[in-house]
């Protein structure tokens, strides 16, 4: 297994599922570009909130993911042949969405940038 951080977009938009235990649960694939002229596709799962919060990411969105990547293989079901790629569990993730609800809101006409519950002003003098 290999710790990663994998950055990528959407390839299709996610689908919230439910196992047999009753938790959430998505899988998802991701285009990542690795400075080739095809990009490698990434399929990922994650469970529990990780997986609530990505089932509502759309088709082209951008997601980054941190978690266990390890190779997986399959039978292509049109040519019969093996095929080798790799795949991740989902220990984190990071959207654009979320990083807009962290970020402090921008300076007013007024001059001060507000940040939560406090407002701090930003036209104090600056001494040389």
């Amino acid at each position: 297994m290999i710790d990663a951080l994998i950055s990528g977009k959407l390839i299709q938009t996610p689908q919230l599922k439910t196992g047999k235990s009753g938790n959430p649960y998505t899988n998802f694939l991701l285009s990542v570009h690795i400075g080739e002229e095809k990009p490698v596709v990434i399929s990922g799962i994650g469970f529990a909130e990780i997986a609530e919060k990505i089932a509502k990411m759309g088709k082209g969105d951008a997601l980054a993911v941190t978690g266990s990547l390890k190779p997986s293989q399959w039978e292509d079901k049109n040519s019969g042949e093996t095929k080798h790629g790799l795949s991740i569990t989902v220990s984190n993730s990071l959207s654009v969405y979320e990083i807009a609800k962290r970020k402090p809101k921008v300076a007013n006409a007024a001059g001060t940038r507000s940040g939560g519950d406090n407002t701090y002003p930003f036209n104090d003098a600056v001494n040389f």
